[in-house]
């Protein structure tokens, strides 16, 4: 083989293993550039992850929120309502006063009194002014070892009790609270009281009355 047939196969084999390498590099190239689009989406599917996550938290929170203001809302409403249904309340009870049925109520007042604290010591009655005379005449028909005093509009005796005396001018609605023994014993029997008492402990069945929604609640 002559020389120039030498060279001319060296020639063709350089060019055979030159396009090898080519071919090789351009696969690895291309290997390459997939495996980063691969990565590259997984990476993008993890932040949406992230952000999907972070959105339904923040979306949960925001949904939370709303529902407690709109509860809050509903609440503060029944409320009101529920108050304004006991300030009637207390301007009926404000009215029996001056009914036919009044003497006899408060009659049955001072008879709870008596049961409740007894008749071991005398008592002292308070009432309102304007029912001085009625308690008295009860009081006789009684037969109570009991003195009255007209002074129901104050807080007796000061600092152990309160009467709840109705918002205007200060005046009780009626009834009466009783002491015994200098006032070391102290039964609050007035109106106000008893409505105080029954709202708070009737509160639910008020709030289903006015409502109509069996067994509702209020805080």
């Amino acid at each position: 083989m002559s020389l120039e047939h030498i060279l001319q196969a060296l020639e063709a084999e350089a060019e055979r293993q030159i396009t090898e390498i080519e071919q090789a590099a351009e696969a690895e190239v291309k290997r390459i550039l997939s495996q980063a689009q691969i990565e590259a989406g997984a990476v993008r599917q993890k932040h949406l992850a992230a952000s999907q996550a972070l959105l339904q938290v923040e979306r949960t929170r925001l949904l939370n929120r709303a529902k407690q203001q709109a509860s809050q809302t509903v609440l503060r409403g029944r409320e009101a309502v529920i108050s304004s249904a006991l300030t009637t309340t207390m301007e009926c009870l404000a009215a029996l006063s001056n009914t036919n049925a009044y003497p006899q109520l408060l009659r049955q007042l001072t008879q709870e009194a008596v049961d409740t604290l007894g008749m071991d010591e005398p008592l002292c009655l308070h009432v309102r002014e304007q029912d001085v005379e009625l308690m008295e005449r009860i009081v006789g028909e009684m037969k109570l070892p009991a003195s009255v005093t007209g002074d129901l509009k104050e807080v007796i005796p000061p600092g152990q009790m309160h009467f709840y005396p109705a918002e205007q001018n200060g005046q009780s609605l009626g009834g009466l609270a009783a002491t015994v023994a200098a006032g070391r014993v102290t039964l609050n029997n007035t109106l106000e009281a008893r409505l105080f008492r029954v709202s708070n402990l009737y509160r639910a069945q008020i709030a289903e009355i006015i409502f109509d929604e069996p067994g509702g609640q209020e805080g």
